[in-house]
């Protein structure tokens, strides 16, 4: 049986259970220490709430979580591996850095690719600084409306190194741009299509470009469910099961990309302020208390729920050796 790894070492792919693909425990953009009017950030304060939200996962069968925080807004390996000691949970954190406008490009800016690729392949490997924390996937990103010379220079040189080393793809899309791009990009670089998820694929109103993109052989992330900034869950709930009747169940996976934790507080939003307040279903089970019995009202069944939170996660998880 194939492995997977975790934060507290390899997993066998039949024991991944009921996943959640895209969350975050902990995000800190870069500079967000320089925002004087914030809370000093309390560490262990954090670790407590984010464990006792983890702990909320277990009421609905979730086993494992994916953390696909990339290396430059925040990824704490250490705070992960506590949470996973702590509560149990399986969970899987990334290698990568995020899109341009967002992230912090300076350094690898000035790298050649193929040093880039060496920077992924070493923690893929031997894990992340001196802590021998091994990723079990690669993230990358892209901005909008299209995707930058750096953007492309990191995700091919990313994709090789997640080719390189055996491990899944999953991506951050911006309003649903170059999605189609990442994909020629991640598979010419040697991922198999089944081992890409192109996230934030639920940010839009077009189902055609949804199907497009299951049509390739990828994963078609509705990973935002609670997040009605770009599009209202409604909007995701009729696509969904459009996409499942159209015969694409087993192309989608589902999950919230919540942010339990923030440093330095949620961008643009005045310090004191909740996302919670803005957004009130944003949080990690909000699938599991809102939106499945919505679905099953509308015909879909428990089958159908244990294909897309265990069977679709375990094929986009499982890469078969070359």
């Amino acid at each position: 049986m194939a492995k997977i790894q975790s934060v507290l070492g390899g997993l066998d792919s039949g024991k991944l259970g009921k996943t959640l693909v895209h969350e975050h425990a902990l995000i800190g953009f870069p500079g967000w220490f320089l925002d004087s009017r914030q809370p000093k950030f309390k560490r262990d304060e954090a670790l407590v709430r984010v464990c006792a939200a983890f702990e909320q996962l277990k009421d609905y069968g979730v086993q494992t979580v994916i953390d696909p925080c990339p290396s430059d807004i925040g990824r704490d390996v250490d705070f992960y591996a506590e949470i996973a000691t702590r509560t149990g949970i399986q969970l899987i954190c990334a290698a990568g850095v995020y899109y341009e406008a967002a992230g912090q490009p300076a350094t690898f800016r000035l790298l050649e690719e193929e040093a880039i690729t060496e920077i992924f392949v070493k923690e893929l490997h031997d894990g992340v600084g001196e802590t021998g924390i091994r990723p079990g996937i690669v993230k990358i990103a892209s901005g909008e409306p299209t995707m930058s010379e750096y953007e492309r220079k990191i995700i091919r040189a990313a994709s090789k190194a997640a080719a390189i080393a055996g491990v899944p793809v999953l991506s951050h899309t911006e309003s649903c741009h170059c999605g189609h791009e990442q994909v020629d990009l991640v598979t010419g670089a040697g991922v198999c299509p089944h081992n890409f998820v192109v996230g934030h694929s639920d940010g839009t109103e077009d189902i055609e470009y949804q199907k497009s993109l299951a049509e390739k052989g990828v994963f078609v992330g509705f990973d935002r469910f609670g997040l009605d900034i770009e599009v209202p869950d409604e909007i995701r709930i009729r696509n969904f099961k459009a996409l499942v009747d159209a015969g694409y169940r087993d192309s989608l996976l589902m999950s919230h990309d919540y942010v339990n934790c923030w440093q330095g507080g949620p961008p643009g939003i005045p310090p004191g302020v909740s996302t919670s307040e803005i957004l009130p279903h944003w949080n990690m089970t909000h699938i599991f208390e809102r939106i499945i019995p919505q679905l099953k009202a509308q015909g879909m069944t428990d089958a159908d729920f244990d294909q897309i939170l265990c069977g679709n996660t375990q094929r986009f998880l499982t890469v078969e050796p070359s």
